[in-house]
């Protein structure tokens, strides 16, 4: 009994801890779903046994005192029990009779005691029970974590949320999101702070119990302008809508607020939130620029016991700490974990809940209203390794997508696609989707027609190629999979470009002709910087804000004609900080990569820099 007991709660221990604090898997919390009940069964079994049992033994013990077979003296005492024995068997070598040994209270001692061990073998001690209970409290408990951690978006679904962002920001115009479910006319009023380059402290402060703040106190005397109003979303977007503040200046910081037209009895509009953003310079200008990089978030992971909704996401909390001088954060995908630990529906409301819940995170909300943040997506964003092309759900996902992030975004050279290019002075952005458009792996493998850009993605990006080939001096393609083939594990060799090889050789081809070129991607967890085959390096940062592997590494350095540059496994927080700098020296740039973890000075200081070697772009 003793050796089930352990087993089923041992079993329970790490299976649950493994969901909460190691990887958050759904096959990990299948298996607790069916390991916590035996625990629980067998446990609790063990525990009313043994009280009932030991119940039914004291009366036992009382009748026999009752009757004199047992001396209530000797009922009560507790002696060891092989001395005790070893007194009977002298008493018998010595041939004293034992007629009367029930009388004897050394005698009933000894067979009274011999009861109390075999009762304690069977039942347990008083204090094992105890440790029994113990042990029964702590697997509810865990059990109970497992389930808030799992089952959170469902108890906090989000449905009055307020989001007011900025998105993308060109320099004469800004796309602002909106989520607002209380209806009536919304308002924007708008004004300038500075000039960029221009020492101010930032207007918006990131420490509001709230989330938000009135950037009135800053006491500016720029009048506020209205950008007019309109009306407030509707459930049929989810209650999400992206507007455009135009007419803008380049490289000058605005602070922009939103009102609600609906009248009090001490206003005539309500004061909903503020966001603030800088524009960029005029396109070809020399600029500094200086932008986050990384993917993968999940809310409260490593999971903290919590009573706000939804927990928080530790890796915005971090870049909080450098969010005062970041232009913007591209973010490259995983946005949300539609299948992890649980895939709730391919319903449009179980994606559309659980970007909610990543708004509805304390540092999100102060993260996203101060820098701009850019999307692509990836497979979680649909289910794991999505390559299924416009196959069910794919339709709900990026239905959601496109509310949330997507609409926000720069905008795409045709309606209904989701990869994009901009330009910040002249550094250019080029955004992959990396998904929607595979060859299916069920296809068979490479055969020179394998592709995961698709025929018109691919034109267009060596279209932009072409064009931004010496019209920008620091160039970045943004790849939600890793073009390095480093990661070389079965899921690795299928989903990231490593099961793309002729397409990936047909693009380094053309790239490393392209000067100050520089790939971007995240999704495998773990950090690597590499230079690839044509010379370009590619930043490979994730998880924002997820597990990581702590003791199997799966990168392959300097494979295939590649160079590791640096690679960092460890840190459930790592993400990128690039500097560019184009005005300085006009002909060759700089370009620095930091990265950062909350492992190496909590995430104060960078853990590893790379200064890269460009070269003359004209």
């Amino acid at each position: 009994m003793m050796r089930a007991i352990y087993v089923a709660s041992i079993l329970h221990i790490v299976l649950a801890s493994f969901v909460l604090w190691v990887v958050p898997s759904q096959y990990a919390f299948f298996a607790d779903l069916v390991a916590f009940p035996v625990a629980l069964f067998v446990l609790v079994r063990d525990i009313v046994s043994a009280w009932f049992a030991s119940g039914v033994f004291d009366d036992q013990q009382k009748s026999l005192v009752k009757s004199g077979f047992v001396n209530d003296r000797a009922s009560t005492s507790v002696v060891d029990a092989s001395s005790s024995n070893r007194f009977v068997r002298q008493r018998k070598v010595a041939g004293v009779s034992g007629k009367n040994d029930k009388n004897d209270p050394t005698f009933n001692s000894g067979a009274n005691s011999t009861s109390v061990v075999a009762r304690s073998r069977l039942y347990g001690t008083g204090g094992m029970r105890k440790v029994k209970v113990i042990l029964l409290g702590v697997q509810v408990l865990l059990f109970a974590m497992v389930l808030d951690f799992v089952y959170r978006p469902l108890v906090f679904p989000g449905n009055d949320l307020l989001v007011f962002r900025p998105g993308f920001v060109d320099h004469d115009s800004a796309k602002l999101h909106v989520r607002y479910a209380d209806g009536g006319k919304l308002e924007l009023r708008y004004r300038p702070l500075m000039s960029a380059g221009s020492n101010s402290a930032p207007v918006i402060a990131d420490s509001d119990s709230d989330g938000w703040s009135d950037p009135a106190a800053s006491k500016l005397n720029i009048p506020w302008e209205s950008a007019g109003h309109f009306e407030s979303p509707t459930s049929l977007t989810d209650y999400t809508v992206t507007v455009a503040l135009t007419n803008l200046k380049p490289t000058t910081k605005y602070v922009v607020e939103l009102h609600s037209s609906i009248p009090t009895l001490h206003a005539n509009s309500v004061y909903l939130g503020s966001a603030e953003f800088t524009t960029s310079p005029i396109p070809g200008k020399p600029a500094r620029l200086r932008f986050g990089t990384g993917s993968c978030i999940k809310p409260n992971f490593p999971y903290r016991p919590t009573f706000s909704s939804p927990g928080d996401i530790y890796g915005f909390a971090s870049m909080l700490d450098h969010s005062d001088d970041l232009d913007m954060i591209m973010f490259m995908g995983d946005f949300i974990y539609a299948d992890v630990p649980l895939y709730f529906g391919a319903g449009t409301e179980d994606y559309r809940r659980l970007y909610r819940q990543v708004y509805m995170a304390p540092s999100t909300r102060r993260l996203v209203r101060k820098v701009p943040m850019l999307h692509v997506y990836d497979d979680h964003e649909i289910k794991n390794n999505w390559h299924s092309k416009d196959a069910p759900p794919m339709g709900s996902a990026m239905t959601a997508f496109a509310e949330y992030n997507g609409r926000p975004n720069p905008p795409p050279p045709e309606a209904d696609v989701a990869y994009y290019n901009f330009t910040y002075g002249n550094i250019a952005f080029y955004a992959w989707d990396t998904r929607r458009y595979r060859t299916l792996w069920e296809d068979g493998k490479d055969d020179g027609q394998k592709s995961m850009l698709g025929a018109k993605q691919k034109e267009h990006f060596v279209s932009w190629l072409r064009d931004v080939n010496h019209t920008a001096a620091v160039k970045f393609v943004v790849s939600s999979v890793p073009v390095t083939t480093g990661w070389s594990n079965y899921d690795s060799s299928q989903d990231t470009w490593r099961g793309y090889p002729t397409e990936r050789d047909e693009i380094l081809q053309l790239t490393k002709h392209v000067p100050n070129l520089f790939f971007l991607s995240g999704d495998r967890h773990e950090m690597a910087a590499v230079r690839l085959p044509s010379g370009n390096v590619e930043f490979s940062t994730s998880p924002i804000s997820q597990f990581t592997f702590p003791l199997v590494g799966m990168f392959l350095k300097n494979a295939s004609g590649e160079t590791t540059l640096h690679y960092r496994r460890q840190g459930h927080v790592k993400y990128g900080i690039i500097d560019v700098d184009t005005e300085t020296n006009p002909d060759i740039p700089k370009v620095t990569y930091s990265l950062y973890t909350t492992d190496v000075d909590n995430g104060q200081s960078p853990a590893w820099v790379y200064e890269a070697d460009c070269a003359s772009w004209r």
